[in-house]
């Protein structure tokens, strides 16, 4: 999967009717995978080597950590991840941006060049000859799927002379795009660095863009990544083959659509919604063919019972290529614990020769099941928003299928940290039904919460509707903001939304054309299976039309299911109510002009029953 690069302030979208008006993405101004989680400088300080460490110095960044190794490196600043990259090498790499290590945006950080994030290692044992042979390598990337740095941005990488007590700058990237990573590999001749007490530092340079006249879209800026940090005797300038076979790309969900999903309804629909394989992606780093033999491992996490278990064949992977192997997955998920939620631990390995190193070779994920849908994978890469002038009353959707007739009974929104918290504005939590494959009449809606970002490590916020509104099959969430301004959003961009987001700008709804998928996610009631109209749920086949297309009167036939009485409401493709008719099996439609039209069946108390969709002839 290849994500473009999301631009600072990038102009995804612009409207016809109002050039200003505009999808906007935008950095973070927080990470809150880090949020109150650096490690105490008591810890910090027992982590610490008091040997200076001996070589090889190596890092692949595949431990299982936020923060780098205090065995290796002397601070904290750099982030430790697996999503800001699709082209990394192997699992895990080290991203330096403007937050530091509590993931906030540094308090020098301003659109003037500053130094932010450092990547320092411990002191090192480097008494040896020019002779020896002394090689630094390490791979970059500039951007990633995130922001690319500007021109006047940079990385360098700068040398410690113990004797001397000062830094020499010694390489340095500048702020254009890579293709991927690149190697660099640089050796180590000169005798003031060739001792006890030599250290080497990356340094990120970095520029916010210039957003003072909307502090909301502030944010993290110009990221660099890095992987395969080696230092080393006996090496040669040739020396740049990494003899590693490793896993590379996060896992995910193993259900059809979603990351998350309830409970119930993936019990009313798991064979159908049941992904039909594991996605194992993997790297043969080598320049030799490599065997390599899949495993999966799923244990249910309620009684630590291991309920899947299995070789998934052995192939021999090409030198220097990514692998994405589809392992046959004869399962669904299933446990007595609870009939509300269920969690279940996914993990995907590989077995490699001896000599290859084990680390990077397995990767786990939590299949959740619980009341929610999920689309986004839980991480934000970026912010999202609407903005600009003519952006009031802008909507934002996101579609979602429900299973089993259900009510959503809030919508999650993970909202951003923004500058002197000038996003935390009001806003309307909506639901409509779908048309088509985009928003159509509005189901429910509650007025005016305020965007607020959440405390908890993925920053979601529930907000809940006055009233339940039911839903059937496809239905869109989203928000309808109050305001101009930028309401700041969590972007996923590992996850694209694959035709599933739209944004409405003077009631024409238009599909989304920024990278990723927005973080918010449907709150679901849970009521069981039900499918009675006398619990208001809307159920298609309650009734039926005739003719379609029609030039005026149309028969409306209901089912043997449906009740006696019920109301028409008539609505137009922009959502608005066109008129609204009392009991008619023969409603009079001559007066609408040509056009598409849904026709709302519904109950006296307002429960909607049927959505048909009409089109108008002259």
């Amino acid at each position: 999967m290849n994500i473009p690069k999301a631009t600072y302030l990038v102009l995804a979208a612009l409207i016809a009717l109002d050039a200003s008006a505009q999808e906007v993405v935008t950095g973070l101004l927080s990470n809150r995978q880090l949020g109150g989680s650096a490690p105490s400088r008591s810890v910090l300080k027992a982590g610490t080597a008091e040997e200076p460490v001996a070589l090889p110095f190596s890092d692949d960044f595949s431990d299982v950590a936020l923060y780098p190794s205090t065995a290796r490196w002397s601070d904290l600043q750099v982030y430790i991840n697996n999503t800001f990259s699709v082209r990394q090498p192997s699992a895990g790499i080290a991203t330096l941006d403007c937050l530091d290590q509590n993931g906030h945006l540094y308090d020098d950080a301003s659109q003037a060049v500053f130094a932010a994030d450092r990547l320092t290692s411990r002191t090192i044992d480097l008494s040896y000859q020019p002779s020896d042979s002394i090689f630094l390598s390490f791979l970059y990337e500039a951007g990633g799927i995130s922001d690319l740095p500007e021109e006047g941005d940079s990385l360098t990488l700068s040398f410690w002379a113990p004797v001397e007590e000062k830094w020499y700058s010694i390489w340095q990237a500048t702020g254009e795009a890579t293709d991927g990573f690149c190697r660099v590999i640089l050796p180590i001749t000169d005798p003031r660095f060739l001792v006890t007490g030599f250290r080497f530092m990356f340094t990120g340079y970095a520029s916010l863009a210039a957003v003072l006249s909307e502090p909301s879209q502030a944010g993290n800026a110009d990221l660099w990544n890095l992987d395969h940090i080696l230092l080393d005797k006996g090496r040669s300038v040739h020396d740049t083959v990494i003899h590693d076979v490793a896993m590379t790309l996060p896992l995910r969900s193993l259900v059809k659509e979603y990351e998350a999903i309830p409970w119930r309804h993936f019990r009313q629909a798991y064979l159908s919604a049941m992904s039909p394989t594991a996605a194992i992606n993997y790297r043969n780093n080598d320049t030799i063919v490599r065997n390599v033999t899949r495993h999966v491992t799923i244990r249910d996490m309620s009684n630590g019972a291991v309920v899947r278990d299995f070789d998934a064949g052995a192939s021999n992977a090409v030198p220097l290529t990514d692998v994405l192997y589809e392992a046959p997955l004869l399962y669904t998920y299933n446990t007595a614990s609870s009939p509300d939620t269920a969690q279940f631990m996914v993990t995907l390995s590989l077995i490699t020769d001896d000599f290859d190193p084990k680390k990077n070779d397995t990767l786990k994920y939590i299949q959740r099941f619980s009341d929610y849908f999920a689309i986004d994978d839980g991480s934000a890469e970026a912010g999202y928003g609407i903005n600009g002038q003519g952006s009031r009353n802008a909507m934002a959707a996101l579609r979602f299928r429900s299973f089993i007739p259900d009510s959503v009974t809030g919508i999650s929104i993970c909202f951003n940290d923004a500058y002197d918290n000038a996003n935390q504005r009001g806003f309307e939590i909506m639901v409509w039904a779908d048309d088509n494959g985009r928003p159509g009449i509005l189901l429910g809606s509650s007025d005016s919460p305020v965007a607020t970002p959440g405390t908890g490590i993925n920053g979601f916020v529930t907000y809940s509707f006055a009233e339940p509104v039911k839903v059937t099959d496809a239905f869109w969430i989203g928000w309808r903001q109050e305001t101009e301004a930028f309401l700041n959003a969590g972007l996923d961009l590992n996850t694209p939304s694959d035709g599933r987001q739209y944004f409405s700008l003077s009631g024409s709804w238009q599909e989304s054309q920024v990278p990723g998928t927005v973080m918010m996610r449907p709150v679901m009631k849970g009521s069981g299976t039900q499918t009675s109209a006398e619990n208001g749920t809307l159920i298609n086949d309650l009734f039926s039309i005739y003719p379609n297309p029609a030039d005026g009167y149309v028969t409306i036939v209901p089912s043997e299911d449906a009740p006696d009485d019920y109301l028409i409401d008539v609505i137009s493709v922009t959502g608005a109510l066109v008129m609204t008719i009392g009991r008619s099996e023969n409603p009079d439609l001559s007066r609408l002009a040509a056009g598409s039209y849904m026709l709302l069946v519904k109950t006296t108390d307002g429960y909607p029953l049927s959505l048909l969709r009409v089109i108008k002839v002259n």
